[in-house]
């Protein structure tokens, strides 16, 4: 949402609806003269900002839309990205002299500005066809850490799920995906890094079969999870989580079987929950997250320290707190490339990744592009993971 009320990325995005749009009007126009532009540019608003309508319009019917609404932002970055490069390559045949016989089908010739557009319009689509597919399909990617303790009883295989963003896209049949690829690696323990659902799950179809996929988690060590920026309505989570076998740890130590600490953090993002139970509130009365050295005092440090904290944005300071392993997930590896390029950045600037491998002075971390998404169901340039971690 950030996104939309920057005013620098809405301006952008109003330069690339225009620029798209006067080149489809032209390219539409060669075929079917008659049209006017008061019809075409209506029609081509609605469709580029389709997706925004949906989000701030409090329509029940026009909220029926927004699956589809969703793929409109990338298919028009694609389409602009696509289109400017094949302008430039045509501007610097232009200026190098070098002329090309123009794009014939059946034929006909077309001039090279219309041609232009049709290909990029192809390629958009076709990318949109090919994330779609590839966003579906859930990969295991493999690390091996080894940590300098000598009492660790190892080694153990750690299960890493982030981010299935359960709701509107990803459902039932998503999770046993997950379940299933989770279940095939025989994991020791499996954490869950936030972001389990894309909001509240009071309206999510079918909640108690989804519970029922996840209670097929096999770990002997147990099943635990952090909750993440999306996971809305705790008290409703929690209880679901409990349905399902999975033990949620709301700024806790867990000592696993006398063998190593694990650390499930509140979210970064956390505001103005009300103290309750064992929360920890400030002097006026709202419930902080609880810092990393706070978590990690009066620890055996003699035994591993494992983080469980949704998002990268704490690495240091974990670090110093103690931490031996600290996982992670959230920046879904920017999801759709060049999305990559900018959480690259942000993740640097906050002492972590982006994806992948980290390592600090004694802490290692790792960052999952999640299990499932946000959004369009696509992944361009990033995949949908599970992690499997063997630490020895």
């Amino acid at each position: 949402m950030w996104l939309f009320r920057s005013g620098f990325v809405l301006l952008v995005f109003v330069a690339i609806t225009i620029y798209t749009g006067f080149r489809t009007n032209k390219s539409i126009k060669y075929f079917f003269p008659s049209l006017k532009a008061f019809i075409f540019w209506p029609l081509y608003l609605i469709f580029s900002y389709s997706y925004i309508l949906s989000m701030f319009l409090r329509f029940a019917w026009l909220r029926l839309f927004r699956p589809a609404a969703m793929y409109t932002l990338p298919f028009l970055l694609y389409f602009f990205f696509i289109l400017v490069l094949l302008d430039l390559v045509r501007l610097f045949l232009r200026v190098s002299k070098i002329s090309l016989p123009s794009p014939r089908i059946a034929g006909r010739a077309f001039p090279p500005d219309v041609a232009a557009a049709a290909f990029a319009l192809l390629l958009a689509v076709i990318a949109m066809i090919y994330g779609g597919f590839h966003a579906r399909n859930t990969q295991t990617t493999h690390y091996n850490v080894t940590l300098n303790k000598n009492g660790f009883q190892s080694p153990v295989r750690v299960a890493l799920v982030s981010d299935s963003h359960i709701g509107q896209s990803v459902g039932r049949k998503w999770v046993a995906n997950i379940v299933n690829a989770v279940n095939k690696t025989q994991p020791d323990i499996i954490c869950i890094a936030g972001d389990i659902f894309d909001s509240d799950p009071g309206g999510i179809e079918d909640l108690d079969g989804i519970a029922e996929e996840l209670r097929r988690l096999k770990a002997p060590l147990g099943v635990y999870a952090c909750l993440g920026n999306h996971d809305r309505n705790r008290n409703r989570i929690e209880d679901f989580l409990k349905e399902a076998g999975i033990v949620l740890l709301w700024d806790q130590a867990e000592l696993i079987a006398d063998r190593f600490y694990l650390i499930g953090r509140r979210d970064a993002s956390i505001r103005g929950f009300r103290p309750a139970g064992n929360n920890q509130p400030d002097n006026s009365g709202v419930v902080r997250r609880m810092s990393a050295a706070e978590l990690a005092d009066g620890l055996d440090k003699s035994k591993p320290i494992i983080f469980l904290d949704h998002q990268p944005v704490d690495f240091r300071a974990e670090e110093e707190a103690g931490a031996d392993l600290i996982l992670s997930g959230h920046s879904h590896a920017g999801q759709i490339f060049p999305a990559t390029l900018i959480t690259t950045r942000i993740y640097k600037q906050a002492g972590a990744v982006n994806y992948g491998y980290w390592r600090g002075q004694s802490a290692q971390g790792i960052v999952s592009s999640g299990a499932g998404l946000w959004g369009p169901v696509i992944r361009i340039g990033t995949k949908s993971e599970i992690v499997v971690i063997d630490v020895k």
